[in-house]
């Protein structure tokens, strides 16, 4: 199937999905990601939920690699339209927020941080395949943001379904995951 296709179908899916399903499929997303030996990480980039979207809960992480390492540093992206690109923004307890266009809370100031600099980033999605290759929501933020990161850099998506065999047009800008946690099992790519 094609991303048009698979976006199409995903976010029925997501749809369909009840509160309760969510927060049982959160706590298990968790479970598994405490499972992943990720290493030591002094800078993650997360992403805000989109409650509306019925999005994977990030803080969940957030928080309990905060606890495992208090030294960790966090930053979330700012979409900058003319570019269709992001910057990551380095974030504390002090930072405050605003909803961009896309209904995505976005730091309202802080540090710019270099993509270098990023040991995992954790990557929205709708679907993902069997080659770790993922359907975000189109715009390319994600894949455009990964070119400019180092090779080693960890790349971490969340899925509440099972991959599918493969995605028909994937393309040479797309990146794929390193690992992509369901709330069954861990894949590693």
């Amino acid at each position: 199937m094609t991303k048009k296709e698979l976006r199409k179908i995903y976010r029925g899916k997501r749809d369909q999905l009840s509160p309760a399903d969510l927060n049982r499929m959160h706590d298990l997303l968790l479970i598994n990601f405490q499972q992943y030996p990720m290493g030591v990480s002094e800078f993650i980039l997360s992403f805000q939920p989109i409650t509306e979207r019925k999005e994977f809960n990030t803080h969940l992480l957030i928080d309990y690699l905060l606890f495992r390492i208090p030294t960790l540093r966090v930053a979330y992206p700012v979409i900058d339209d003319l570019t269709n690109t992001f910057q990551a923004i380095e974030v504390d307890e002090e930072t405050e927020y605003q909803l961009n266009h896309y209904g995505i809370s976005e730091p309202l100031h802080g540090q710019v941080i270099d993509a270098y600099e990023i040991d995992a980033v954790f990557i929205p999605l709708l679907a993902f395949d069997n080659s770790g290759y993922r359907v975000g929501y189109g715009k390319g933020y994600y894949d455009r943001y990964l070119e400019n990161c180092r090779p080693d850099v960890l790349k971490i998506g969340f899925s509440y379904f099972e991959p599918v065999s493969a995605i028909d047009d994937i393309n040479e800008y797309d990146v794929p995951l390193n690992v992509c946690i369901t709330p069954n099992r861990l894949y590693e790519f």
